[in-house]
């Protein structure tokens, strides 16, 4: 299918072998200690020290044996997160083995938290920029990474799902398989079949959309396809630093926009968040989106150890005016991903959907009546904890465990509205009160779902100008320098629009936009109008206190989260 121009690229060859004849022993070290440097990613190149041939990691003692595949001459490149590349000088290999010690100096500017300003994304540029310097380590990390994949360095158990999701990301129904001592992660994709009953015989039914591997991201192809920018995390990325990227053309195809989030401390890639754009028409109906998660084993390889990819449901749906034919109507999510670790490790709780430990288990108490239940965050596709569930009267009361549960013992009869209570519920808005009646020593159970990112934006915004999609939202709270709530502070966002959709497809603009408010008693503010990838800049300000100006990008999923803190 047309997308696999962007999911495909060819891998590194790995070979690693015992050293006789055209081979190279190769010791990596820190050049100022002569410390042993474990999990380095060492490869051979032509004599230019452009065309990668073959690779490995290297061991406990910072060794590894390389074999040449013919006489030559060569360069050996090794490169590990958080030390600056080491490459050699053309080396002559012939029938002796040639020895390598390759002195690799740690890094001494880790790349720096940057604020997204208004420039336009532009084309890969080397080091000695923002950009530049974040994929250099980026891309060590994703390299490493279809290495081990590539050649099954690192046997894997795997815990696969398949999930069906309502409109607000709750999961409907739920398929799960176990996978051990896999040679490498499963690529599982979503086809046509699976997100639109209505095209099963439909040849369209053969395409199969999955989310992007690491190889595929690291391809010249990829790169010179795509501009990029670098912004800094907020919500749950706060602290990162992040690469965007988007097509670097407005074109007709499938293309893949997302952000690739960087830890400024080690230099070590955490995260790629990603979005497809200009899928066929009636997956426009909500986002295509997706996650992968990497991590760095002790012994330096590297592995994906979460990911899913999760596309809209569809349902053709007959229209009300005869005059209409029948219509693409989003009716949930389609969503496949998985866990992976190391074969034979223990399974983490967060592999399972709901984790409780015994600590967060409330022993059950006798002769009461019994409420239970849980609070579910479908934004963040996670369990919410510390929410404070108590009735409106205030006598009982508890707080949600880490995995998002509660339970909540009464005397007597209750016949009253369970109230739960959490920053996130009051800043979004979401219905916090729950009317419930239960008889002495009765058991009832009270959930909450916070809705995912897509129903709030629509129920708190309303659509864009265009009726495309809903509006992109920003909300968070203003505190003094003491974490005091400021009231009535004014709030406002400018941002300069460079790339709106409309009917599904990019199309460029050049419109400058502006949204205020005021923040309410407890310091929370909300605003909306906010189009995709804004680049914005915020300011704040509050009667006797200095007005604070911040650069913010707008993530994928429109909502920004985002607290201000100003001082006098």
């Amino acid at each position: 299918m047309r997308i696999n121009l962007i999911l495909s690229a060819a891998i590194l060859s790995i070979v690693a072998t015992r050293a006789t004849a055209q081979d190279l022993r190769i010791e990596v070290f820190e050049a100022a200690t002569g410390k042993p440097i474990i999990g380095a990613n060492v490869s051979l190149f032509d004599s230019a020290g452009t065309i990668p041939l073959l690779g490995g990691f290297s061991d406990l003692n910072g060794r590894i044996d390389l074999r040449a595949p013919i006489r030559g001459p060569y360069r050996v490149r090794a490169d590990k997160v958080g030390y600056d590349s080491w490459l050699s000088v053309q080396l002559a290999i012939g029938d002796r083995t040639v020895h390598v010690r390759a002195g690799m100096i740690p890094q001494r500017n880790p790349s720096t938290v940057v604020a997204r300003n208004e420039s336009a994304c532009q084309q890969m540029v080397g080091p000695g920029t923002a950009i530049g310097d974040m994929w250099t380590e980026i891309k060590k990390a994703l390299t490493a990474s279809a290495l081990t994949e590539s050649q099954g360095l690192v046997p894997l158990d795997v815990d696969l799902y398949e999930r069906a999701l309502d409109t607000n990301g709750a999961i409907v129904s739920e398929r799960t398989e176990q996978r051990n001592r896999l040679a490498r992660r499963p690529v599982l994709g979503i086809s046509w079949n699976q997100i639109d009953t209505t095209r099963r015989n439909d040849a369209s039914g053969t395409d199969v959309f999955r989310a992007p591997d690491p190889a595929s991201i690291v391809a010249d192809q990829f790169v010179k396809s795509h501009c990029f920018a670098a912004i800094r995390g907020y919500g749950s990325e706060t602290g990162l630093s992040g690469l965007e990227f988007k097509p670097s053309r407005v074109g007709g195809l499938p293309e893949l926009t997302g952000v690739l989030w960087l830890d400024p401390k080690t230099n070590s890639l955490r995260v790629l968040n990603f979005d497809y754009v200009n899928l066929p028409i009636p997956l426009r109906v909500a986002r295509t989106s997706g996650r992968l998660e990497f991590d760095q084993l002790p012994s330096g390889q590297w592995i994906v150890p979460r990911w899913y990819i999760r596309m809209p449901r569809l349902a053709r749906i007959a229209s009300t005016d005869a005059r209409l034919g029948p219509r693409d109507s989003l009716i949930g999510y389609q969503e496949v991903g998985g866990i992976a670790r190391p074969a034979g490790s223990p399974r983490p709780a967060a592999s399972a959907r709901v984790a409780t430990t015994a600590a967060d288990s409330p022993a059950e108490p006798r002769g009461q009546t019994l409420i239970s239940g849980f609070v579910y965050d479908s934004s963040s596709t996670r369990a919410l904890a510390n929410v404070q569930v108590l009735t409106r009267s205030g006598r009982y009361k508890t707080v949600t465990n880490s995995a998002g549960r509660f339970e909540l013992a009464v005397d007597g009869a209750l016949n009253d509205t369970i109230v739960f209570d959490h920053p996130r519920l009051r800043l979004l808005r979401v219905a916090r009160m729950q009317p419930i009646s239960v008889p002495s020593g009765g058991r009832g159970r009270v959930l909450l779902f916070l809705p995912s990112y897509e129903t709030l934006r629509a129920s708190l915004c309303g659509r864009n100008a265009t009726g495309t999609e809903a509006q992109g939202l920003m909300a968070g709270y203003v505190r003094d320098a003491a974490g005091r709530p400021i009231a009535r502070a004014h709030v406002w966002a400018v941002w300069p629009v460079q790339w709106i959709e409309q009917n599904g497809r990019l199309v460029a603009s050049n419109r400058q936009m502006t949204v205020e408010t005021d923040s309410n008693s407890d310091g929370s503010y909300l605003m909306c109008g906010f189009t995709r990838s804004a680049q914005i800049t915020a300011k704040v300000g509050a009667a006797g206190h200095n007005t604070v100006e911040e650069r913010l990008a707008l993530p994928g999923s429109m909502v920004l989260e985002h607290d201000f803190q100003i001082l006098r």
